[in-house]
Parts: structure tokens; sequence; C-alpha cells
């Protein structure tokens, strides 16, 4: 029941539009798997790209509702496991109240309504939790967590590494000979071929640019995040924020519950002291911490990307912050589930009602740092998020009916509109679309193939024009509108986009004439 109810509720809020530019890039990977064009970028999550085609297969949903549709099928399997969970290490009140604010949780909410594979780090880092703590000797728990633990990383290859202590604990306590342990390594590497094989027989090139293509992103993000790769002190303090903040922002509504129920549980006369209790108060926190503190350490130390990366070990932080409940008595235990229910409330609250999380009358106001918009206030994980981004595509939908690809040219501009970039080229693939960063033509693309060009130029088809897509148009582009040689064209969605001839120099590139074909894409 649990797991239909946690699949229903993302029903309301389906994303139409892909939320994310990394959500573009799965949806792109649906017709045509290479982690060289970023479709989907490197490493590749194969099995949930497959898993969307399956569904494709068999419904009569698109791309996108595919890979929406299997998101949300891993969050409710999230809050039913919760459940599960919950129940094996501490009773069912600590089953129902972890289900509770999974399911109620805006992380969990946002992930399983749109494009992503992070609902399913939060189901697997939950199966392993449970096999772990229902492993005994000779169990086949051990083999079990083993070959989950390679499903999972088909899913999210870094989940191999962050889940693996967990599936360790599972195959010790399982195994007590060598036999066993092989047996674990055998299932182990069954999860692992599932996605493997078929992942290095589609992608051209095979494991060998999946790796190359991984690499490039690794060190991409962590030598401007991570002191073990020399990045800047800055670069360092800003993951550090940003990973702290959206951790605080997932859990801070449960500290109240917990408070309340560590005091409570400091007098005697409202606890319970059952044999289960005890043991369940020597284990289960260990094995919890297994599953929280390795995801959360490897965010700090190495790169904190994405908000979903939070899902990786929130269930462990959920159950963790629950855990002094499950040693009070009824009564008091109905204090501590009333301050839960209010927290499942202002969680629902903010994900359906509010732009973000976090207030906004708290924002950039000079509070503390999770509290600052550059660290990822107020955490736009919320339906409106998701509206916002919907109707943003359709908006600029209408370039298609307003331009000719033929003679015009889409060009996008880094932290200026530049997250549409990707969105054009999924939505309007009959486009030259070029993406401009730091000065340069950084990429160009059409038909959903694109390539870096990291060149000062950005070429236009003999008598065509370049179409400025950005968000604050700069003096420079105003005042070619002004003088008149350039346009500010208003569609008819409301969006307005800025039109320029070549022969001008706008955003640290020349705009040329090119009477050659598009380039084709080239790895």
């Amino acid at each position: 029941m649990l797991f239909v109810v946690g699949v229903a509720v993302h029903v309301p809020w389906w994303a139409q539009a892909p939320t994310e530019w990394d959500s573009v890039q799965l949806v792109l990977g649906m017709a045509r798997f290479d982690v060289t064009q970023a479709t989907p970028h490197a490493p590749g999550y194969w099995l949930y790209i497959g898993a969307g085609r399956l569904v494709q297969a068999l419904t009569p949903l698109g791309a996108e509702d595919s890979l929406v549709a299997c998101s949300a099928v891993a969050a409710g399997g999230a809050v039913a496991l919760g459940y599960l969970l919950g129940r094996d290490l501490g009773g069912r009140w600590l089953g129902l109240a972890t289900a509770g604010v999974l399911i109620t949780s805006p992380f969990l909410l946002f992930y399983g309504s749109s494009v992503g594979s992070y609902a399913f780090d939060a189901l697997a880092v939950e199966a392993l939790l449970l096999l772990a703590w229902r492993a005994r000797p000779g169990s086949w728990h051990g083999p079990a967590a083993a070959a989950t633990l390679g499903l999972a990383g088909g899913f999210r290859q870094s989940s191999v590494l962050l889940l693996a202590p967990v599936a360790v604990v599972a195959v010790a306590r399982s195994s007590r000979t060598a036999r066993q342990v092989g047996a674990a390594a055998a299932a182990g590497a069954v999860g692992l071929a599932v996605w493997l094989v078929p992942m290095a027989v589609e992608q051209p090139g095979g494991l060998g640019a999946v790796r190359r293509a991984g690499a490039r992103i690794w060190r991409e993000a962590v030598t401007v995040t991570s002191p073990l790769y020399g990045a800047p002190a800055e670069g360092v303090a800003s993951n550090l924020a940003q990973a702290t903040g959206y951790t605080l922002a997932a859990v801070v509504l449960l500290l109240p519950a917990a408070a309340v129920a560590l005091a409570l549980a400091a007098f005697p006369r409202f606890r319970v002291g059952s044999v289960r209790s005890r043991h369940a108060m020597d284990s289960g926190p260990r094995l919890l911490a297994v599953a929280a503190v390795p995801p959360l350490a490897f965010v700090l130390v190495f790169h904190f990307g994405k908000a979903g990366y939070v899902l990786s070990y929130l269930p462990a932080l959920v159950l963790l912050a629950l855990w002094p409940a499950t040693r009070l008595a009824a009564r008091p235990r109905l204090i501590v589930g009333a301050l839960v229910a209010l927290a499942c409330a202002v969680q629902v609250q903010r994900f359906v009602a509010a732009p973000g999380v976090l207030p906004l009358a708290v924002t950039d106001r000079g509070g503390p740092w999770f509290t600052q918009s550059r660290y990822g206030a107020p955490y736009r994980l919320t339906a409106q998020a998701i509206d916002d981004v919907d109707a943003d595509t359709e908006r600029y939908r209408a370039l298609g009916r307003a331009f000719d690809p033929r003679d015009d040219v889409l060009v996008y501009v880094h932290l200026d509109g530049g997250h549409r970039y990707r969105h054009a080229m999924l939505t309007l693939p009959e486009f030259t679309a070029h993406y401009i960063q730091a000065g340069l033509d950084e990429y160009v693309g059409r038909r959903h193939r694109w390539r870096r060009e990291r060149d000062d130029r950005v070429e236009l088809p003999a008598g065509g024009r370049a179409v400025f897509v950005v968000d604050e148009p700069r003096e420079e582009l105003l005042g070619l509108v002004e003088a008149g040689r350039a346009t500010a064209r208003l569609l008819d969605t409301g969006a307005t986009v800025y039109v320029v001839g070549p022969g001008h120099h706008l955003f640290g590139v020349d705009l040329v004439v090119d009477d050659r074909p598009p380039p084709g894409p080239r790895n």
C-alpha cells in the first residue's frame, strides 16, 4: 500500500520537460546512448536508460515520461522499503514515521516527479541496509547485497563506491567461509555484468570511451571543489557550504522531534527497556552510520554536484534522527510523533505551495551559510520549480515558429540563460545552437549532436542571423538595438530574444558568415 501511494503522490507534479541540464541528456540517451556526446553524460546510467526504454516499449509513454515513471517507481519503492527497514530496526512506529518523512520529503518528491536517477540511490541504500540487518551466518543476504550493489551501479555508478560499506557489512554478517565470500563476489560480478556488458556493446568505442569521458568529467569537477585535487580554497569552502546546506535543508524539520526524543529519553520513567530495544540501540545506529557517513564524507571531500546527491544518505539520516524515539514509552512517543507529523505537513506545504524548501523571507538576510542563495537557498526542490521549467520550455519552443533553422542560429550564454542550451537541443533539434562561455564559442550542436568548438567565432549561414536567447541583455547588445543594428523580438509567448546579423562582436565572440554546411559531431 505504501508503495502504491508512494508512486501515486508524484503523478500531480509529473514534469512535462526535463528539469535539469543532466535530465535533458538522459532523455537524449533514450534514442542514442553515447557518453562522448553526453547522451547521457558519463558515466552513463545505463540501467536507468534501459528501464526507461522498457517502459516506453510496453506503454504509450514517450521517452521523457518513461524516465519519470521509473523515477516515481523508485521513489515509491524507497517509501515502502523505508517502512520495512524502520520496522525491522526499531518497530512499527519507526517504520511508519520513516515512511511519512520520506513520502513528504521535497527531495524525494522532486526527483520522483522528474527525470533523474537519484531516487534509485535512496532505494538502493535502503535495500542494502535491510539485507545487512537481516543477514545471519550462512544466509543468502550477503550475495543478495553484493548483487544489489552491482545493480545499483547501473543506475548511478558512484553507488558502487558510496554504498559498498553497507554491502560489506551484509557479506561479513552472512559469510563464514571462503566459499560464501566467493559466492557473494560472484553475485556482485553478475550484478555489474547486467549493465556493464550491454553498455560496452552499445557505447561507441566501448568501455574505454566511457572511462575516458568519466575521467574527464571527474577531473573537471574535483579540481574545482576538492582539496585532494588542488582546488582553490574558495572552491573547497563553497562545496562544503553547499553540501552541508542541502543536507541540513533535507532534515532540519526533524531536528525538533529528535531533540525532544533525546530529552525525554534522559528520564528513566519515559523509557522502555525491552531486549529488542537494547539490541537495536547497540547495532542499529552503527549500521545507519555506515550508510550515512561515507556518502556524506564523499560529497564533502570531493564534489557535491546536485541536490539529488543527498538521497544517497537521506534515509539513514532520517532513521538516525528518529532513533531516540524508539526507546520511549507509548505516551511520550506521542509527543515526538506529533512533531514528526508537523514536520511532514510543513514539508508538503513547502513542496506544493512554496518557491523553495527554505522561506524566501530568511534567504540572503545575513543569516547562517545555509540561508544564502550562493549555496543553494531557498533550495528549489518544489512543484513550482518543476512548473517553472515546464513553462519556460514552452515559452522558448516558440523560437521554432518565429525563426527559420536554415537561416538563423540560436546562441546561449553561460550564466545568462545558458541553462536552456540543452533544452533547445532537445526541443528544437533542427536549429544549430551555440553555447558561449568565458568569451569562447564553447559548444555547437544540431539534431541532438554536439561538439566542442572552443573558438572565438559564431558562424552564421549566408544571409543568416544570430538569435541571442538571454535573460539579461548586456549593454553591448542593448546598444546595438538602440542603434538599429539589432532587433529585440517579442515571441508570441511573451519572451524576448535579440536578433543580430554578422559583423558584430558580442560576449567575447565574433559573428561571422560561414558558407560551409553545419559541422558534424566529433568526439
